[in-house]
């Protein structure tokens, strides 16, 4: 086994020559900004956010089937893309995939492609989410249909090593499944916490980087009220807040994070629609702080909504404000662009992508009419500026 704690980044030594250079390019196109998008459509398609709001057609730049979740290494030209299948199954065994695009080119809105660097497979159901540390050392994929988490380690180059760890979550008393449905790195890159949909539990792994393994912490989980289906957090800004967002009875939990003890407690639950709303049929998805870190978000599907939670910062409570429309049917997933002025949501059942414009002031998201049509769409990752020059060669 390699030791995956250090990597040679000397061929990115360029970084600092060329980043005048890539951002005066990437300024000189008004701040357009590129973005791939993925879900259960062909592939994996590129777009650009324009500087009112509107976006280029999509562009499909691999074909994979249920490319459903992605992920960017955080140094490196890589894109890493589950394929959310069965493992045995005959035609596409559930995999995760490594992609190389030219960011270069992408800066100046040229076609860039997705030329594959390698596979593995999985050994799990139903991969829905992959992430990596801000080093770029190991990938971590959750599956939901057998409750797994598994590690692969990042070469040096970006390829894909042998799986390194399988954590499958056994059932505890009173709970008939598991579905793991997300693994987020703490911001220290110290812990993973791993949603548990069916267990309705987030558990705190240790990260042991030299072997390529997830161990319980010394605070090994948080349990959510029985049937939330915790399903996917997001870290605050400051590294002291987690919002879990919970899929089965839509709410949004705000919860302390003690990063020296690996320990998440929780403050408060939230409902992320009105009250006396017939909920049948309805669940949530996704859940982002916003940038300023003043106001979380989360999608309601069924409802179609984008709930807007305002945090209190002294008391880590949070309480919804508004539900916005999301002009479309089923928003899966959103996604704040780098300056966090926009909002991109994806309506995966109607197959669009609408603008909001964000008042980081008082949270509200204001439609602008601008949308794009793509088949199925679930995964927004855009590429940051300072990202794009680091890439340039």
């Amino acid at each position: 086994m390699k030791t995956f704690s250090q990597q040679p980044f000397g061929q990115w030594a360029v970084f600092l020559v060329a980043f005048s250079s890539a951002f005066a390019v990437f300024t000189n196109l008004a701040s357009a900004q590129p973005f791939f998008i993925g879900g259960y459509g062909d592939g994996i398609y590129s777009s650009y956010l324009n500087p009112d709001g509107s976006m280029d057609t999509p562009e499909l730049l691999a074909k994979q089937t249920n490319a459903s979740f992605f992920c960017l290494h955080p140094s490196l030209p890589i894109l890493y893309a589950v394929t959310e299948t069965m493992r045995d199954d005959p035609n596409n065994p559930a995999a995760i995939v490594a992609y190389r695009f030219d960011a270069q080119r992408m800066t100046k809105k040229q076609s860039s492609g997705l030329a594959e660097i390698n596979r593995q497979k999985i050994n799990g159901d139903i991969p829905c989410h992959v992430t990596t540390d801000s080093k770029g050392r190991i990938l971590v994929v959750a599956n939901y249909t057998n409750g797994s988490v598994v590690v692969f380690p990042i070469a040096a180059d970006g390829s894909i090593e042998s799986e390194s760890c399988n954590v499958v979550h056994s059932l505890i008393p009173g709970k008939k499944r598991s579905n793991g449905h997300c693994s987020v790195f703490s911001p220290d890159d110290r812990h993973v916490l791993v949603c548990d949909l069916g267990l309705d539990r987030v558990f705190v792994y240790e990260v042991d980087y030299q072997n390529g393994k997830l161990k319980s912490g010394a605070n090994p989980h948080l349990d959510l009220p029985a049937g939330a289906g915790p399903r996917h957090l997001s870290f605050h800004p400051d590294g002291k807040r987690v919002f879990i967002i919970n899929e089965i009875n839509l709410t949004m939990t705000s919860a302390n994070w003690d990063a020296e003890k690996g320990l998440l407690t929780a403050v408060h639950h939230e409902p992320t629609v009105p009250e006396g709303v017939d909920r049948k049929g309805f669940s949530t998805a996704e859940v982002l702080v916003h940038p300023a870190g003043n106001f979380v978000y989360g999608s309601n599907r069924g409802h179609d909504t984008i709930a807007v939670m305002k945090l209190d910062q002294a008391s880590g409570r949070i309480d919804r404000i508004a539900n916005v429309s999301t002009l479309g049917k089923t928003p899966r997933n959103f996604r704040f662009d780098p300056t966090g002025k926009w909002l991109l949501a994806e309506n995966q059942t109607s197959n669009t992508i609408f603008t909001f414009a964000v008042d980081a002031t008082t949270g509200q998201l204001a439609p602008t009419q601008k949308k794009v049509d793509v088949k199925s769409p679930a995964c927004i990752r855009f590429v940051p500026v300072t990202e794009s020059a680091a890439f340039a060669k």
